[in-house]
This record gives C-alpha cells, structure tokens and sequence, in this order.
C-alpha cells in the first residue's frame, strides 16, 4: 500500500486518541483502518502469554464469540503462533483455520474463514495485546501486502490506544481538581495500565503495602459488582469501558464521622451563617446550635470556622461523580477523511 495511505491513517488515529473517549475509541480506530484494509469483524485486547484474558473488545462479533473461544483456546494454533513471533503478523486462511481444533469452532459458529493476527508485548506486565482482523465466507484472501500493511500499524495502534488512556485521565481531572480525588487504567482482571502518581498514594492510605501493579484484592472484586467500594480511608468506583475499567479513588472526607444533624448545621454555619440564623433554618434553640458545633469542632479536629470552611470547600471538590465515559459528539464517531 502507498505510504500516503498509511500516513493519513495513523494521523488519524493519533487524532483519535487525543479526541475519542475512551468507550469509543477501538471502534473509531477499527472503523478507520477498514477503509483502507477491508475486513468483515476484529478482535482486540490483552491477555497473559497463557491466554488468560484481561481485555476484550469483539468488532462487529457477538456476545457469544469470547465464550466460544475461551472454551476452545488451548487449541488456538493462531494464538500460539503469535506469541511465538510478536510483532509479527500471521496469516491463518479457511484451511489453517479448520486444521485448528480450537479455530475450527470460530469457523463453524461465526463464519470466520480468515484472520490476520498480530500481537505486541508489555513486559512489564506481562501481557500482550492481539489485533486479530477477520473475514467470512466469500472475501478474497488477505494478500502479502495487506499482512505487511498491519504489520506496520499495529505498534501505532497499540501507541495510539495507550495516549487515549491518557487523554482519558486527563479528561477526568479536568472535572475534578482535587488532591483528594485520583483515576487510573485498569484491565478486567484488576491489572493497573496507567495511573496518576496520587493513586498510588491514595491506594497506600489504605493498604500501606501496596506495591502493584494489580488492585488490592478488595478492589477487585469491585469490577463486578458495579458499585462503590467503601474502605476506612478511601472510597472506590470503577467504571467498565471496552474491557476496561476507569478507576476514581477519592479519600472518605472527615465530615463522614459527622451524624446527619451535626452535618446539616456544619453545612449551614460553615456557609457563613450565624448561630441564630442556623438556629431559625433549623427550628432549635442557639445554645443547642453551639453544643452541636462543640462536637462537630472535636469530631474534625479543628477549632474554628475557618477550618470547617475549609474541609466543606474539600468536599465539594470531590462530591460530585465523574459523568461515565459515554458516547461522544455525533461528528466525532466516524474517523473517515
């Protein structure tokens, strides 16, 4: 293929990780490459050398596909072929694919009749990342050039889904400007991608241990349930994106140690208000106002107005959720030129 061909594409796809979500960034990059590399439906994500699965994103496959090859993937002559020669792409056609007792099965349920299949190491986590392109019955063969072709994207992809990891937490910090509130990358197995330097510090309030790069086994558990994981010192909510997750951990506030009454009027004085006026808002009498706040000033450790402003100001900053990562403006879901 042309060198301009492949030089439009990874501007584009560049383009893409600096604007894209991170929940549609892979089907913005797969929709842009088939323009130019034609095929019928792709697999993306990570995994162990062994195949254990720790990021999965079928293209135009479904829901069942990941099941079907999990069962069969110690038969995947494809899977083994890769790892053996990373960075390498394989061509396996309708023949390699029935010979392969774990691929036959992908054939028979899917109509995959050809795949080109690439992978790229992480040795610091030891992962790796697989591409695999397909196409059904009655599609030409992947030729020479079109293996060749994907074999010199495929490290601006995986360069490319890594800076949307980036620009993904740099979104996030955006909507929330606190210390006390940090995000990181992590995969469905609870493995950390990438992460703010204060995360690090946040996870270590609760866990002093905590060395990495997976989650605390605490947190882990939280990628399936879907709701907050609440700890003494620190509170964790992990959105799924694609077979990944973005993690917010923000420090539990002082103000938690407060009952709801003693709250309500820490929120009402801290606000500016005086004994009298939170003592009319609230129908109580002035002194039972201040025998609140004698409480309040000990539960927080603090000795006066100023304080309490301050550590209500704290929880305001990081009170608010993030918005999950969602779909992006319609203009910005197509990567075409």
């Amino acid at each position: 293929m042309k060198a301009e061909i492949l030089g439009a594409l990874l501007l584009d796809l560049y383009r893409a990780a600096r604007e894209l979500p991170l929940a549609e960034f892979q089907r913005g990059a797969l929709d842009r490459l088939r323009e130019v590399l034609p095929f019928d439906a792709a697999w993306w994500g990570m995994s162990r050398p062994d195949l254990d699965l720790h990021s999965s994103y079928p293209y135009n496959l479904p829901p069942t596909f990941v099941n079907v090859w999990t069962q069969h993937r110690h038969g995947d002559d494809l899977a083994t072929t890769v790892i053996a020669n990373p960075g390498v792409t394989v061509h396996f056609d309708s023949q390699a694919m029935f010979n392969s007792t774990g691929l036959r099965e992908l054939l028979m349920a899917f109509d995959i009749q050809q795949a080109l299949c690439t992978l790229v190491r992480n040795p610091a986590l030891n992962l790796v990342t697989f591409l695999s392109l397909y196409r059904f019955s009655g599609r030409t063969l992947f030729s020479a050039a079109e293996r060749h072709f994907k074999q010199l994207v495929m490290p601006h992809l995986w360069a490319a889904w890594t800076a949307n990891w980036v620009a993904q937490l740099a979104s996030a910090r955006v909507h929330r400007a606190s210390s006390q509130v940090a995000f990181a990358i992590t995969d469905q197995q609870g493995t950390l991608h990438d992460a703010e330097p204060r995360f690090a510090d946040l996870l270590r309030r609760e866990w002093p241990g905590w060395q990495g790069p997976e989650l605390p086994a605490e947190l882990r558990a939280g990628l399936d349930g879907g709701r907050p994981v609440e700890r003494e010192h620190v509170v964790a909510q992990l959105y799924p994106v694609r077979g990944l997750f973005l993690a917010e951990l923000r420090a539990r506030s002082a103000l938690e140690s407060l009952s709801p009454r003693e709250l309500v009027i820490a929120e009402h004085f801290g606000r500016g208000e005086s004994y009298k006026q939170v003592a009319a808002a609230l129908r109580i009498a002035p002194a039972t106002v201040r025998a609140h706040l004698r409480a309040i000033y000990f539960k927080l450790g603090i000795a006066d107005k100023t304080g309490l402003t301050r550590i209500l100001d704290r929880r305001d900053e990081t009170a608010s959720p993030i918005t999950p990562p969602g779909q992006p403006p319609a203009d910005q879901r197509r990567l075409s030129r």
